[in-house]
């Protein structure tokens, strides 16, 4: 078990020169390999144990799975390619990233995840409906709703530009507030759960009070069938503030 120290040290996150070519080259692989595993991984237990044993039978074909697949794997070129420039962002001091756990406190440590979260939501929230308007939507967003009936596997399957959108916020929360990689880490693992939950199309968890606040499987599945309502990315608060949700929860 490593010492608490051990996470306070910027070599145990960021063992590479970064600003060297061939150091950001093999950064990159080795991230990029990282995502592409966790994509199979983490996707097709739900996939299995969710997905095809709860969701009602639709035309699913598997050339749909190839294409999100496809475009999940470019998503993931791209998701490495932030990953490795926040990182040396960081290594140049450019970003807030800090590393002794109690420099802020540990109550703004353990909530630190949380105020992500929320402004996570508002730039999702309002960058999603932007690519709703028509000719952003043909162009880009087109691409993640050509998954009709939602899947585990169209969890990033975007357009190039909607994957840079997405990728974007990470790099961008770093430069403005602190946070601990220990954070940044438990927050990408929350992201990649949230994300592959939301396209089941059915629910993980049928608590009223959770489907009352939080996006879930059938809220976002009604997002790619009407096209027009339930925006949200975690929270349900962003869509009710401004009348975009429309609700059909499994009960």
């Amino acid at each position: 078990m490593p010492a608490a120290n051990h996470f306070e040290k910027i070599e145990s996150y960021l063992p590479l020169n970064f600003s060297a070519p061939q150091d950001f080259l093999i950064a990159f692989a080795v991230v990029l390999a990282f995502l592409i595993v966790r994509y199979f991984l983490a996707v097709f237990p739900f996939y299995f144990f969710f997905w095809m044993r709860n969701s009602p039978p639709t035309p699913f074909s598997k050339a749909q799975v190839k294409m999100e697949i496809k475009y999940s794997i470019f998503s993931s070129v791209l998701f490495a390619l932030a990953g490795v420039f926040m990182a040396f962002l960081w290594q140049k001091g450019f970003t807030r990233i800090y590393l002794n756990f109690d420099r802020y406190g540990y109550a703004y440590l353990l909530g630190s995840i949380i105020i992500v979260a929320v402004i996570h939501e508002f730039y999702f929230y309002w960058t999603h409906r932007w690519m709703h308007q028509p000719a952003v939507f043909k162009r880009v967003h087109l691409v993640h709703h050509l998954s009709r009936d939602t899947s585990p596997w169209a969890s990033f399957s975007f357009h190039p530009l909607e994957a840079v959108i997405l990728a974007a916020f990470l790099p961008l929360i770093v430069i403005l507030l602190p946070l601990h990689p220990v954070v940044i880490i438990a927050y990408m693992v929350f992201m990649t759960i949230s994300a592959i939950s939301n396209h089941l199309g059915v629910e993980m968890l049928k608590n009223r009070w959770v489907l009352q606040h939080f996006i879930s499987g059938t809220h976002h599945s009604a997002h790619h069938k009407r096209m027009n309502a339930n925006y949200g990315l975690y929270f349900c608060f962003m869509d009710r503030l401004f009348r975009t949700e429309h609700v059909t929860r499994e009960k």
